[in-house]
């Protein structure tokens, strides 16, 4: 039996027109290039622990739910299925799950700063779209395939009766599957003057109007914050008219005042993480810091894992996957603000080896303690001893020859280093005063001192023509005498004053 290759060989518009109209096993087998008795085979003959591998991933209300994610075989055919079926599908401005260039957070943006929201739930959504719904699917327009045709593809998508949430077909043939469905909420939605969206199972209406449709969802009470909250007729007979059933339990009708959220995200204002958040994030690192790696690691996996087949990597460490997707996932709901900068800051100093985009960020927001100003010729015989003493105590000090490489750009580089360090240490000598870099930088760092922002420190090399200097000169200095190690010892005592 040959190998399966995970990609197809012709474009993706071509290989999506073929399967249209596709009325054998063959068909199908020919446009995911596949011999047609290998397709068989694993879809016959391969028994189910050789088509899917099974784990549990803890969800937010502490329970479980079960992922099931093909193997080599199947995998590989669902892969090569899955953008073909994408090519039919018509996006309605709606639905924000699992589409290119949307996502929680463009779905929560849609409910922000309104009267009402809305949440409702669909329960067992995956297990409502069985092998019988996919089959009409695929027979149905626009893929108008042939019984047989349909038959294959659809178990090429479905395990056991149910769309089985891991399979990379899974979200694009549940969207096609509640395409109705999004028909129907739209109409009910323009017809009420409301909001809707769908990001999978979770449906949001949302409105500014004095009152919301009761026959949309309703109290059962007159206090909409301790009263309970039910679903409207209408509401649930459209969506168990769809082939859909709500989960009552986790219909929540929320009002102006008090938090307001739509996928995880709050929207009162704008979107945003719950502040509990940023509390794991921060416990997080903690734990990391508190126990080391390996510790937390352990921690993790079994505080995490209900299935430890989940874990199969001894070597691999899934608690940092974990805690820099959290990072990732912050960040494309609330950008690079303060709070992201500082976790990604922490993140690299207790990671040897980061992702590139935090050693990234790591570069792009260091701070400093101390710049040292000098003209080149004063690098080796003044501002290296500086510098290095420097970092035997402790001092992150900016050298230009230890920060700037081949192909960087000098004045970034070095703008950057002297925005983020606290003191400036001037090396003032016949060699810089009249030199344009080290001048520039002297301008810049008085500035910020007059600001308030940074702590100008005056080093006078022999006796330098200070006239040109203007307000340097009414700085108290120490003079270099070749006593690097005092000079850094008295940039520790005025970083403790600074800071």
């Amino acid at each position: 039996m040959s190998k399966l290759q995970f990609e197809l060989s012709r474009p993706i518009e071509e290989a999506a027109s073929k399967i249209v109209g596709a009325q054998t096993a063959s068909d199908i087998a020919e446009v995911l290039e596949v011999p047609t008795g290998q397709l068989l085979h694993i879809l016959y003959a391969y028994p189910d622990d050789k088509k899917y591998i099974s784990f549990d991933i803890k969800k937010k209300n502490g329970g479980f739910r079960q992922i099931k994610a093909a193997k080599r075989g199947l995998r590989a055919l669902q892969g090569k299925l899955s953008p073909l079926l994408a090519e039919h599908y018509k996006l309605r401005n709606s639905v924000h799950g699992f589409v290119k260039n949307r996502s929680i957070l463009t779905n929560a943006k849609q409910h922000k700063r309104k009267r009402y929201v809305l949440n409702i739930d669909l329960k067992n959504f995956y297990d409502h779209i069985n092998f019988g719904r996919v089959r009409g699917l695929f027979m149905a327009k626009p893929f108008n395939m042939g019984d047989k045709a349909a038959t294959v593809a659809a178990q090429i998508c479905i395990f056991k009766n149910s769309l089985p949430q891991g399979a990379s077909t899974s979200p694009i043939i549940s969207n096609l599957i509640a395409s109705e469905l999004d028909r129907k909420l739209s109409h009910l939605g323009r017809k009420y003057k409301l909001t809707y969206t769908r990001y999978a199972d979770d449906i949001t209406f949302s409105s500014n109007n004095r009152d919301f449709p009761e026959n949309i969802a309703y109290y059962n009470g007159s206090n909409p914050i301790t009263s309970d909250c039910y679903a409207g007729k209408l509401l649930e007979d459209t969506v168990s008219s769809s082939g859909f059933t709500i989960n009552h339990a986790k219909t929540r009708l929320q009002i102006r005042g008090v938090r307001q959220d739509v996928t995880g995200l709050t929207v009162n204002e704008f979107p945003n993480v719950p502040r509990s958040y940023v509390r794991n994030l921060r416990a997080l690192m903690h734990a990391w810091s508190k126990f080391g790696p390996a510790q937390v690691e352990n921690i993790f996996r079994q505080h995490y894992a209900k299935n430890k087949s989940r874990f199969i990597d001894d070597e691999k460490y899934y608690f940092k996957e974990a805690l820099y997707g959290m990072l990732a996932f912050l960040k494309m709901v609330k950008g690079e603000d303060e709070v992201y900068l500082k976790l990604c800051l922490h993140a690299a100093e207790l990671d040897t080896d980061p992702p590139e985009t935090i050693k990234t960020m790591k570069e792009k927001y260091k701070m400093y303690d101390v710049f040292i100003s000098h003209a080149s010729e004063d690098k080796n015989s003044i501002a290296r001893p500086i510098y290095d003493e420097c970092q035997s105590k402790g001092l992150v000090a900016f050298l230009d020859e230890e920060e700037v490489s081949w192909g960087d750009s000098l004045t970034e580089i070095l703008n950057h280093a002297l925005g983020k360090s606290k003191l400036f240490l001037a090396v003032l000598s016949a060699n810089s005063i009249d030199k344009k870099w080290p001048l520039r930088e002297i301008n810049t760092a008085l500035a910020r001192q007059i600001e308030g922002k940074q702590k100008f420190l005056p080093l006078l090399v022999g006796s330098p023509g200070m006239e040109s200097l203007g307000l340097t000169s009414d700085l108290f200095y120490i003079t270099w005498e070749n006593n690097p190690t005092e000079i850094a010892d008295k940039l520790v005592e005025a970083r403790a004053k600074f800071t």
